[in-house]
């Protein structure tokens, strides 16, 4: 299994990834059937959506989980600047990886990568997106150091000097 970086060809089936991956959260949270929903509404949601993707492929910080050519997880994350007195803070938006490969540390590969990458690129604090009931998510940030508030957002000083990754 290989860690890289997000190419313009990944995009079709990163999409499908994330969507499966969305639509999977959604089932245990939405009380509308996904089908039901607004076409142009599902086609927004998502890092890899068409009104998103620019950002977290230039960005050089979204990384995918490959093996034997398939994708198998994903992460989305860019760099933010001026953002809560930070003048480089890694966002990380999305990651997602295929039910059949879960619990398998993909997951913690693509975290890590990416919080290297961004720490390498000049990121001071890095902050990622949780669902509060998203335990899984939880444990893994938790994992590699990431601090959790009572907020959806898993944070992460990069410039202390005990991190490792």
């Amino acid at each position: 299994m290989e860690i890289r970086l997000l190419r313009i060809k990944d995009i079709e089936k990163v999409r499908e990834l994330e969507l499966s991956c969305i639509k999977e959260y959604f089932a245990e949270t939405l009380e509308n059937r996904w089908e039901d929903l607004p076409k142009d509404w599902k086609d927004n949601l998502g890092a890899s959506s068409r009104n998103h993707l620019k950002a977290y492929l230039d960005s050089g910080l979204s990384f995918v989980a490959e093996e034997d050519g398939e994708i198998i997880g994903f992460i989305f994350a860019q760099m933010l600047h001026h953002i809560c007195d930070e003048e480089n803070l890694l966002w990380i938006e999305n990651m997602g990886v295929h039910p059949y490969f879960r619990r398998n540390e993909i997951g913690y590969r693509l975290l890590r990568e990416c919080v290297r990458s961004g720490r390498e690129k000049g990121a001071t604090v890095a902050h990622s997106m949780i669902q509060e009931d998203n335990a899984p998510s939880i444990l893994l940030h938790k994992k590699l150091g990431f601090f959790m508030d009572r907020r959806e957002v898993a944070l992460m000083d990069l410039r202390d000097p005990k991190l490792k990754l």
